[in-house]
């Protein structure tokens, strides 16, 4: 029997409370399968290195914050030898929670449940990097679209479960285009599968400065100038976004400064944004308004407020309330109660 299809209407996909995107490292790498490419010798390693080294001690890529937590990197291409010495050029010392990796399985003949081992036995895994993603491809004639889709889509499957980042590292192809994203290589079925993607090219080979270009469903597109120092580390320079950077939504503060005299607000969109427009003097339209709430959760639960929706007899109601958290678990947004469930 044909199993049938799982439908939500439009009124229970608007009341859904989602929690936020997880981030590896805010701005580029959300919860998610991404791949970094670039072309042999230009320094994909030794940034996806950095990138481990970071997250696993919880210090910033940039000025851009980490998820500090355990990492996995398996460096499929490089011996014990050589990480230790790159390792040794970034820093003196690497952290407990940075785990590495020399050999793996294959794609569809037990890298899947390696994986799934780890993070069964590491919980608090929050990156895991895969150099190079040609090391883990079963030898094949075949690489159409459907089979570099379907590659990789078992990857984005565990890390979606488990609410992580996984980087694959990857190269470009030698043909030139104007569009970075285009000299990746393979079909567009690995860019179609692939939540975020970076492209990482060179003006002048050997030149120690290379352009960024990043482009993702969960991040803002944008393209970055990167010059290495004298430890091999890749420094920011140019950032298009910051160029054009939006300011931050208001909305923020404005319920910040009215949840400042009350614990608890509820109502209806239009309440709301009448109560808003009143105390900040400016015009809050109530059709928009559950929507920058929504994009700014993340901001809200940093700042201590939880923010949901309901329905009653029918009609969308709103609610933000301050956060209590339990002792112990500040940051862990699974670990709080909401201060009027406590009244």
């Amino acid at each position: 029997m044909t199993k049938p299809l799982q439908v939500m209407s439009g009124e229970e996909l608007m009341d859904m409370d989602y929690k936020p995107i997880k981030f590896a490292v805010r701005e580029f790498h959300p919860q998610g399968l991404a791949i970094l490419a670039g072309a042999p010798k230009t320094g994909k390693s030794f940034f996806a290195l950095w990138l481990c080294l970071c997250v696993a001690k919880g210090e910033p890529v940039w000025d851009c914050e980490t998820a500090k937590g355990t990492v996995l990197y398996l460096c499929l291409e490089d011996n014990q030898s050589r990480l230790q010495n790159r390792t040794l050029t970034i820093t003196d010392d690497a952290p407990a929670n940075l785990f590495f990796c020399w050999e793996a399985a294959c794609l569809g003949e037990g890298l899947e449940e390696q994986i799934r081992k780890f993070l069964s036995e590491q919980k608090e895994t929050v990156l895991i990097v895969i150099d190079t993603l040609q090391c883990i491809r079963k030898q094949s004639l075949d690489y159409s679209y459907g089979t570099d889709y379907k590659d990789i889509q078992s990857l984005k499957k565990i890390a979606d479960e488990y609410q992580l980042t996984i980087l694959l590292i990857h190269h470009l192809r030698k043909q030139e285009s104007k569009d970075a994203f285009h000299m990746i290589s393979g079909t567009t079925g690995l860019q179609g599968a692939a939540d975020t993607i970076l492209v990482m090219t060179e003006n002048k080979r050997g030149s120690g400065s290379v352009k960024l270009s990043v482009l993702g469903r969960d991040v803002e597109p944008r393209e970055l100038k990167l010059e290495r120092d004298e430890n091999s580390i890749w420094m920011k320079k140019e950032d298009s976004l910051e160029k054009q950077k939006e300011p931050a939504d208001e909305i923020v503060s404005i319920v910040d400064g009215c949840m400042k005299k009350h614990i608890f607000l509820s109502g209806e969109p239009s309440a709301l944004a009448e109560l808003f427009s009143n105390a900040s003097g400016k015009a809050i339209s109530h059709l928009t308004l559950l929507k920058r709430l929504k994009k700014s959760s993340a901001e809200l639960l940093r700042l201590g407020y939880a923010f949901h929706t309901r329905r009653s007899d029918g009609k969308r109601i709103m609610e933000i309330s301050k956060i209590t958290w339990l002792e112990g678990e500040k940051g862990n947004e699974n670990r709080f109660y909401r201060s009027e469930e406590r009244r």
